[in-house]
């Protein structure tokens, strides 16, 4: 299938089936539920991965799952590009294809959660 084809389904399911809906997955550790936001949805969709198409897939069919299971690894305040209304992620580790990934799930000073990207690389601390 078409990459951009298979680009388009995704961004229109998530905004139709979890953006419009606001539906939320809950997390324990969280004590909370991550949102979804179409901001979170382009960086998922754009952020490069290895194996880019199975990513693709996993936001057409699964990610929710994925999100509900995957391994919370813990909070950073760091950022790669900082920004005046986030205080910083939490990261969940999850398989995408048989290769590791990790949901980056964005923290904002209204305490909300939202998913901002699906990333290869933790980004805990500034680069030596």
């Amino acid at each position: 299938m078409d990459l951009n084809l298979l680009r388009r389904i995704a961004k229109e399911r998530l905004r139709e089936d979890l953006v419009a809906k606001g539906v939320g997955i809950y997390r324990k550790e969280l004590g909370a539920e991550i949102r979804f936001s179409m901001v979170g949805v382009k960086e998922c969709i754009n952020q490069p991965f290895c194996l880019y198409v199975d990513k693709i897939n996993l936001l057409i069919d699964g990610l929710e799952e994925a999100l509900a299971n995957a391994l919370h690894l813990g909070f950073t305040d760091y950022q790669t590009h900082p920004k005046s209304h986030v205080l910083g992620y939490h990261y969940f580790e999850t398989k995408i294809g048989g290769e590791t990934a990790y949901f980056n799930i964005q923290v904002t000073v209204q305490k909300q959660y939202f998913l901002y990207s699906i990333t290869e690389k933790l980004h805990w601390e500034t680069p030596k």
